[in-house]
C-alpha cells in the first residue's frame, strides 16, 4: 500500500499535523492488523493442510491394510486412472480394454452402475470380476466397486468424473464360501450323523438334536414339548449321576426305558460337559447310540461261539478219536490231485504224514495196472471201488512189501469232471499173514484130526494088543506044570501089564496137556541120586542084547532145586524112544549144569531123524513108523513139561542110519550141599 503522497507537501516537505498523523496512526494498526490476520490464516491454512496430509496419510495406509484402490473415471473421455494402488496400467485404461479384463457375465451390472451415476445417484455399488491373468489362462479375482461423482456444475447434476474405490474380495469370498462349505459339512454331519446329538445349554435346557437323537427318543414333533419342557437333570436316566452345574464327562451303557414316549431298548451314552475359559459351564453335549440290534447280535454271536467252541471241541476230540483209530489200524486217508500232481496221505484231518508226486505213485506198486487204473482221469467211477494191493511200504524204509487194502472214490467237478481220487488205504500185512496162519492151522487141524483118527486106531490096536496078551496068558497058566514055564508066562503077562500101563498114563498126562493142567511141584534134592534111581529103572528096559545102556553122570553132588518126578517121566519118555528105535550100539543117558540151568540128554545110535521131520516130533500124534509101537505122544508131553518150566527141548540127528540125540534145558539154580543133606 502507498501512503506517501499523504504525507508529501506541496514544497517537498512534511507535514505533521494532527489530522495527518491520526490517519497515519489508523492506517499502521489496519496495516497490522491485517498483516495479522494474514498470519493467522496462513497458520490456518498451514495447520489444515498438515491435518489433510494426514488424513490422506491415514487413507492411504487404511487403503494399502485393506488392499483397495481408487481410479478416477472420466466420463466425456471415457479413459481412467489410477489414483491410488495399480489397478490399472500406469497410462490407465479406456472403455473397450477394460471390457476385455471384466467378466462377460458382470458388464451388464456395471454398465447398470455407470446409468446410476449418470442419473445422479451420489453413490452406487456393484461387484465384478476382473482377470488379472492372460486371455488364455484367466485370474479371476472378485472386486467391490463403491462409486462417488464429481460435479462441476451442481444445478445440472451431470458429473464429470466418477471416483471408484475398488476392494478386492476374492480371499473374503474364497473363505466365506469355505466356511459355508464347512458350515453345511457340520449340519450335513450332525444331521445324518449314525448316531444321536443333541445340545443343552447350561441349565441343561435342549437346543438343538439331529434325526437320529428323534427317531431313538421317539420324539413326537421337532420340538416335542416333553423333551424340550425338561431339562436334562430332570431325565430318568441322569437324576442320579448329574450333578447340576457341575458335570464330569460320563460314557455309559443302559436300559433306556420312558414310559411317556414308549421309549424301551439298549443304549449306549456320553455326556460331554463344555466349559469357557473361566472354568464356567457353557454347554452340554449328549450323544446316544441304540445298541438293541447289536446286542441282540452280540448274545446271539456269544450263544454261537459257544457252539462253536462246543463244536470244535467235539471236532477235536473226533479228530483225536480218529487219529487213535487210524494209527491203531495202521490206516491213512488219501487224496491224488490231477491239478496238482500229487498224492497225499493224511494221519488225521489235517496232517499231511506224507506226499508223492503221481508219477512216483506207479512204483510203489507190485501191480502197476492198478496204479495205472486208479490214476487215469477217464476212468468212471460212481462208487467206491475196493482193491487188495501188494506195494512197497509207504510210512516206513524196512523194504518189505506189504499188503494193503486199498478204496478209492473219483472226486468230481461241478461239470462232473473226474480231478482226482480219494479214499482210504489200510495196511493188512497183519491180517494177511493170520489168514495165512489160519490156513496153516486149519490144515494142521485137518490133519491132527486125521492123526486123531489114526491115534484112535493105533490106541485100539494097543491097548488090544497087550489085554488080549494078558488076557491070553492067564488063561494059559493054570495049564502050566512046570516052574520054569509059569515065570516065564508070568514075566509075558507082566511085561504086556507094564505095556498097558505105559499106555494108559501117556493118554491122561495128553489129557492134562490138553487142559493145561500141567502142574510143576519143585523140592529140593541131590540130582546125582536121583538120576542114580532114573537109569537104575532105564536100564531094566533096555532088553536088546546088541544094545549097551550108558549112564552119564559127572557129577559127585548137585543140589538144586527141580521136579523129579517129571524129570523122571522126559527121561523115561526119550528112552522108551531110543529103546524102539535103536537095533544096535548103545544108548547114554547123562546130564550137566550149564548156563543156570540143568541140562539132560538121551543118545542113540539108532535110525535117526531127517532134517525135514525134526522140527514135527514135539507135536502130538506124530509117529515117524507107524509100524512101531506107541501113540507119539511122548515128546510131545516132554515138550508141555519144558515149557512149562521156561526150558528148552530139542533134537540133533545129521540124519537117517546116524542116530540122534535129545536133550532138555530148564532152568535152576545150584546150591551148596549142606552137612546132614539127603
Amino acid at each position: 500500500m502507498n501512503i506517501y503522497p499523504i504525507l508529501l507537501t506541496q514544497n517537498g516537505s512534511v507535514l505533521f499535523d494532527s489530522v495527518s498523523v491520526m490517519m497515519t496512526f489508523f492506517v499502521i494498526i489496519a496495516f497490522i492488523i491485517t498483516w495479522i490476520l494474514n498470519r493467522l490464516s496462513i497458520l490456518r491454512i498451514r495447520k489444515q493442510s498438515a491435518g489433510i496430509k494426514d488424513a490422506s496419510a491415514i487413507m492411504r495406509h487404511t487403503l494399502n491394510m485393506s488392499q483397495s484402490y481408487v481410479i478416477q473415471l472420466n466420463i466425456s473421455t471415457q479413459h481412467a486412472v489410477n489414483m491410488h494402488g495399480d489397478f490399472l496400467t500406469p497410462k490407465g485404461m479406456g472403455y473397450q480394454e477394460s471390457r476385455q479384463h471384466m467378466h462377460p457375465d458382470d458388464w451388464t451390472g456395471y454398465q447398470r452402475f455407470i446409468k446410476q451415476m449418470m442419473d445422479g445417484a451420489e453413490t452406487a455399488e456393484c461387484f465384478f470380476r476382473w482377470n488379472v491373468g492372460t486371455k488364455e489362462a484367466p485370474v479371476w479375482r472378485n472386486i467391490r466397486n463403491l462409486g462417488i461423482a464429481e460435479y462441476t456444475n451442481k444445478y445440472t447434476r451431470v458429473p464429470t468424473s466418477i471416483y471408484c474405490t475398488l476392494t478386492d474380495e476374492t480371499d473374503n469370498l474364497m473363505l466365506e464360501q469355505e466356511e459355508h462349505q464347512l458350515t453345511d459339512k457340520y449340519l450335513m454331519t450332525f444331521e445324518q450323523s449314525i448316531i444321536g446329538l443333541a445340545f443343552y445349554d447350561k441349565d441343561g435346557n435342549l437346543l438343538t438334536t439331529n434325526q437320529k437323537m428323534r427317531d431313538i427318543l421317539n420324539f413326537q414333533s421337532p420340538d416335542d414339548p416333553y423333551y424340550y419342557g425338561n431339562t436334562i437333570y430332570d431325565m430318568p436316566t441322569f437324576k442320579e449321576v448329574l450333578n447340576n452345574r457341575h458335570i464330569e464327562e460320563l460314557w455309559f451303557c443302559t436300559k433306556s426305558v420312558i414310559l411317556e414316549r414308549g421309549v424301551n431298548c439298549y443304549t449306549e451314552m456320553r455326556v460331554h460337559p463344555i466349559y469357557d475359559a473361566e472354568g464356567e459351564l457353557v454347554y452340554i453335549t449328549f450323544s446316544i447310540r441304540d445298541v438293541t440290534t447289536e446286542r441282540d447280535l452280540y448274545m446271539k454271536n456269544k450263544s454261537n461261539d459257544e457252539f462253536i467252541r462246543q463244536q470244535t471241541e467235539a471236532i477235536q476230540e473226533y479228530e483225536k478219536e480218529l487219529q487213535y483209530l487210524m494209527e491203531s489200524c495202521d490206516m491213512r486217508y488219501w487224496r491224488a490231485s490231477f491239478q496238482t500232481g500229487e498224492v497225499n496221505f493224511y494221519k488225521g484231518l489235517s496232517l499231511v504224514e506224507k506226499t508223492l508226486s503221481l508219477s512216483q505213485v506207479p512204483n510203489m506198486f507190485v501191480d502197476k495196472t492198478i496204479a495205472e487204473k486208479l490214476l487215469n482221469p477217464q476212468q468212471n467211477y460212481h462208487e467206491s471201488s475196493t482193491y487188495l494191493i501188494q506195494t512197497k511200504p509207504f510210512f516206513h524204509d524196512n523194504g518189505e512189501l506189504q499188503w494193503n487194502m486199498l478204496d478209492a472214490i473219483a472226486d468230481k467237478d461241478e461239470a462232473g469232471n473226474v480231478i482226482g481220487f480219494y479214499g482210504i488205504i489200510r495196511n493188512v500185512n497183519d491180517l494177511i499173514k493170520k489168514q495165512e496162519q489160519l490156513m496153516q492151522e486149519t490144515e494142521r487141524a485137518k490133519e491132527s484130526g486125521h492123526m486123531k483118527s489114526v491115534f484112535m486106531a493105533n490106541m485100539t490096536h494097543e491097548i488090544r494088543t497087550p489085554l488080549n496078551s494078558i488076557v491070553g496068558f492067564s488063561d494059559v497058566l493054570p495049564m502050566l506044570q512046570t516052574p520054569e514055564e509059569k515065570q516065564e508066562i508070568i514075566k509075558v503077562i507082566m511085561n504086556n501089564c507094564d505095556m498097558l500101563l505105559r499106555l494108559i498114563n501117556d493118554i491122561l498126562a495128553l489129557s492134562t496137556a490138553d487142559s493145561s493142567g500141567i502142574t510143576i511141584e519143585e523140592e529140593t534134592v541131590d540130582f546125582v541120586k536121583t538120576f542114580a534111581n532114573i537109569c537104575q529103572s532105564m536100564e531094566q528096559r533096555v532088553q536088546n542084547p546088541n544094545v549097551q545102556f550108558i549112564a552119564d553122570s559127572p557129577r559127585d553132588a548137585l543140589v538144586i532145586s527141580v521136579d523129579p518126578g517129571r524129570i523122571q517121566q522126559v527121561i523115561t519118555n526119550f528112552v522108551t524112544n531110543a529103546v524102539k528105535y535103536t537095533q544096535e550100539g548103545h544108548i547114554k543117558v547123562g546130564y550137566d549144569y550149564r548156563d543156570n540151568g540143568l541140562y539132560i540128554y538121551c543118545e542113540d545110535t539108532g535110525t535117526g531123524i531127517p532134517k525135514e521131520a525134526q522140527k514135527r516130533v514135539f507135536e502130538r500124534f506124530v509117529k515117524l513108523n507107524d509100524y512101531i509101537q506107541g501113540t507119539g505122544l511122548g515128546l510131545s508131553i516132554c515138550k508141555a513139561i519144558a515149557d512149562k518150566c521156561h526150558g528148552k527141548i530139542g533134537v540133533d540127528s545129521e540124519g537117517e542110519g546116524k542116530g540122534s540125540t535129545f536133550w532138555m534145558w530148564i532152568p535152576c539154580e545150584e546150591q551148596k550141599k549142606q552137612e546132614g543133606d539127603i
